[in-house]
This record gives structure tokens, sequence and C-alpha cells, in this order.
């Protein structure tokens, strides 16, 4: 803790008084709850540049800070989203002894988690959405770095993988070779909707991009927190995640309510499910090969996997029906 006592008072003058650990989330290696003499509170996330899957996380530091700690100014959305703190430096991270560290004001409350989110919780998170996507206008420079990124690298970088699990050995190749086709299908899928949809037709606004149940605090009011995917895209970038929260509808329907001069586009909404789909089991496969993870985290990625399998296989079978 020394270490991030002297990060704290020398990078953001934050002497601390108690430091406890805390959740941090899938990107991060720790995270930790900081009170200061005064009884100021911080919630502090570290992150390991080695990590293979965490390099992405840390090259966008730079880019959606300076827009969440605008966003986070915005009168509508003060206190309704997670609080950045810039460090002495002007700028919104601190690399020390290996580690890369960025801090926020701490929320206090608790993380429902996706299957936890209560219907007024899920309609209260549709009405923060629909508050950030109109608020996009109120950014007063061009948060340059956030732009959607179609290239979709993850689809071909799976491809290839499943190209050669056959001729792997373990589990994870034992459970993609059982689903080859399956998953080719789903990946040339998630290509024609990119295609079909090109966003530059759809308008564009901010998105947060992973606005779930484990992404949010609820306190006095709920607060949307994790931020690392915050870019431009077409609102469908949000609403997608209906499809991970419990009362997926009660999503969809306050968000209409919300913003009642948007109609949410049905194609849109199935490219971003099925792409996340994709992405994140490409995520797990790579914690698998890549970051050598202990026993009891290997189990957890490869129920992730078969999970992504699964919804995959869904979305097959329902393309199937659909055609006959």
């Amino acid at each position: 803790m020394d270490k991030l006592r002297t990060m704290l008072q020398n990078e953001y003058g934050v002497t601390s008084h108690a430091i406890m650990p805390a959740l941090g989330g899938f990107s991060t290696k720790a995270a930790y709850h900081v009170t200061d003499a005064d009884g100021a509170a911080y919630f502090c996330k570290v992150y390991d540049p080695s990590r293979p899957t965490t390099r992405f996380f840390i090259e966008r530091i730079d880019r959606y800070m300076p827009a969440l700690d605008c966003l986070s100014a915005l009168p509508a959305l003060h206190g309704r989203i997670l609080q950045p703190i810039p460090a002495r430096s002007g700028g919104f991270k601190t690399e020390t002894d290996g580690d890369v560290y960025v801090l926020f004001l701490f929320v206090p409350g608790e993380t429902p988690g996706i299957q936890g989110m209560t219907r007024a919780q899920t309609a209260e998170l549709a009405e923060i959405l629909a508050l950030l996507h109109e608020s996009s206008s109120s950014i007063l420079f061009e948060a340059p770095g956030l732009a959607e990124d179609t290239s979709l690298p993850f689809c071909a970088q799976l491809k290839s993988f499943l190209h050669n699990a056959d001729v792997k050995r373990g589990l994870l190749s034992d459970i993609l070779s059982s689903h080859t086709d399956a998953l080719f299908w789903a990946i040339d899928k998630t290509l024609r909707l990119r295609d079909t949809v090109r966003l530059g037709y759809a308008p564009l606004v901010l998105c947060h991009g992973d606005a779930h149940g484990n992404n949010v605090i609820q306190g006095e009011r709920l607060v949307l927190a994790d931020w690392e995917d915050l870019r431009w895209a077409p609102a469908e970038a949000d609403l997608f995640i209906h499809a991970w929260h419990p009362h997926g509808d009660t999503l969809l329907e306050a968000y209409a309510a919300a913003r009642r001069g948007y109609r949410i586009n049905s194609e849109l909404l199935g490219f971003y499910t099925l792409r996340r789909r994709i992405e994140d089991m490409w995520a797990d496969i790579q914690r698998l090969t890549e970051e050598s993870p202990d026993e009891a985290e290997t189990s957890r990625l490869l129920g992730y996997v078969r999970q992504s399998i699964n919804e995959s296989i869904n979305e097959v079978e329902a393309e199937v029906q659909a055609l006959q």
C-alpha cells in the first residue's frame, strides 16, 4: 500500500487516511476505496499493461476520460455518472512502477449485478442513457479517438483461431471444434449486418458501450460507472445491452419514453448484440491462451465461452426459423 499512498500524494495531492480493496471489473488488476484525512472518498483503478487484453483499455484512457470529465459536469448528468479526478499533470492517468492508475470520486452503494437489476433500476438506467445521448451535443470539443470502429478485428482473429482449433489440444479446443460451423456462421452474419447498416447513416451520440448491471452503483440514485468503452456510435450501441438485462423490454420501453423523437433501429440492435457476443468470446479466449489464468479463472472463462457459443447458436436457429 505504501506505493499507492505515495502515488496518490505525489500525483493527485491526496493524503490517504484509509485504503480498502474494492471490486474493479474485468479490465483491472486491482481497485481501491481511498479515504483522505478530511473524509473525502475516492475510487482508484489499477491496470497492468503487460496483460494483452488490458492494453486496449489503457490506450483509451487519454481519449475517453476528458469526455467523461466534461459529461460529469453537465447538470443533467451530474451525480448520475462517475466523475474522474485529473492528476496534477493535467492528464487522467498516472504510470508508476509498471502499473497504470486512474482516480474517480467514490460513489457509496451496491452493485446489483446483471441478474439483480430490478425493473425500477432498469428504467432509471434507460433514463441515464437517454440523457447521455441527448447531452452529446453539449460536448465542446471533438473528443478525438472515440469514433466507432467498424473494422471488427476480433471477427478475423476468432475465425483464424477456429481454423486451427482442431489441431490444438485442451478443453477450449474441444469446446470450439464442436461448434465451428455455427460460429463461422455467426461471424459472417455479424459482418453482413455491419455492411448492411454501415454506421454512417445513423445519428451518432456518445455511448457508454457496456451499460449492464455490473457497471452501475445503487446509492441514493443509480450511477453509471466503468466508462472504458465510451465512444461515438448510434444509440443502439448502448441499447443492445437489453439482451443481457432481466428486464430488457423495460429498458427499451423506458428509453423510447425518454427520447420520444428517436426510433430504435432493430437491425442495429441485432448487429450490436451479435457483435458483442463474438467480441466477448474472443476476449475470453485471449485470456485463456495468452494470460495463464489460474484454475478457478480458467473454469470461469471456459464457462463464459460456452455461454457465448450457446447464444450464438440460438442466433443461428432463429435465423433458420425466420427463413422457413
